[in-house]
Parts: C-alpha cells; structure tokens; sequence
C-alpha cells in the first residue's frame, strides 16, 4: 500500500508577516462546537484596532462582544460569511475610520487584499465540501503563496493554537475584511 504523497507547499509567501500573528496562538477557541467566526471576527478586530490606533483591546471584551453577534443572530445553525460581517459591521456602525466588505469567493480577492502597499488580513472560510481537513471552519489568512504547480495556498491564524497554519485555496469559500477608510 502506497502513501499519498504529501502536498509541496509555496517556497514563497506575499502578504503580512507571522509574527503580527503570533498574539493570536494562544486566541483558541476552546468552545463546543466552535464558536470559530467570533474568534476570526475578533482578530480582525483586534488588528485593525491594532494597526490604526496601536490599542490592545482586551480578548475577553472582543471575543465575549461578538459572539452574541456573529454566532447567535440569525436562527440557524453553524455560521457564514454574512454572519461574520453582519456582527461586525454592527461593532463598527458608528466608526467612520472603518468599513467592513464580504466576498464569496475568495481566492482572487485574497491576493489583491495581500498584494497591496498596505495588505489587510482576511477572515475566510474552508469547506468540508471541498474537501478541507478543517471542515467547516473560519480562519485569518494574511499570506499567501503558489507551489511549483501554481496551486495557490493561504497561510492562516487557524484559533486551533496556530498562527502559521497553510491550506490549499481550492478548500475555501466566502471572505471579510476590514478596510480602513
């Protein structure tokens, strides 16, 4: 019996550097069974707060803020892309520094958001569908890169303990970020 043989990642990577990042190991959403898009939607958050302001806001007030709006609003189960960016366009109504957009697909609008002078993290979507290993779930990419067969790969903060986690695009959908007006 054969293995498959592993995935060979990008040697190169565009966009953010980890270490903004690495805050964020110890952000683990240890909740059952995930509360994955408020710990995404907080991150954003928390950087763009962050970048703009240079203020750390507290995780608990960020996390415990957003959960009400991004997990529980609508009465359906899990959450999707509009969730993520209803609660936080709801936090950030009265913010004119800030204004929050979605895309449903994210591959190419990733890269444009990350291939800017001034890159942004983007909250995005994997898919059990689509055959992602994290099922489905909700993470920050803030790079990304092409392997030697041009298949394109997002590095992420995952809210599993890793801030420097890498997927296959193809396993995504739906995306939010944060632009600073």
């Amino acid at each position: 019996m054969s293995e498959k043989p592993k995935m060979a990642y990008p040697v190169k990577w565009t966009g953010l550097k980890p270490a903004r990042f690495r805050k964020y190991k110890s952000w683990i959403n240890s909740v059952k069974p995930g509360i994955c898009g408020t710990y995404v939607s907080a991150v954003l958050l928390h950087d763009a707060f962050n970048q703009k302001y240079t203020i750390d806001l507290p995780k608990e007030n960020v996390v415990n803020g957003l959960q009400n709006l991004v997990e529980d609003t609508f009465a359906y189960k899990g959450t999707y892309v509009w969730d993520l960016w209803y609660g936080l366009k709801w936090v950030l109504k009265d913010n004119a520094d800030f204004k929050v957009k979605m895309h449903l697909i994210p591959e190419r609008k990733v890269v444009s958001l990350l291939d800017r002078k001034n890159p942004i993290p983007i909250a995005v979507g994997t898919t059990k569908l689509f055959g992602s290993s994290y099922k489905n779930h909700w993470v920050v990419v803030y790079g990304y890169g092409y392997n030697e067969e041009n298949k394109l790969f997002f590095k992420a903060y995952d809210n599993h303990g890793r801030y420097t986690a890498i997927l296959p695009a193809s396993q995504t959908i739906g995306c939010v970020w944060i632009e600073t007006v």
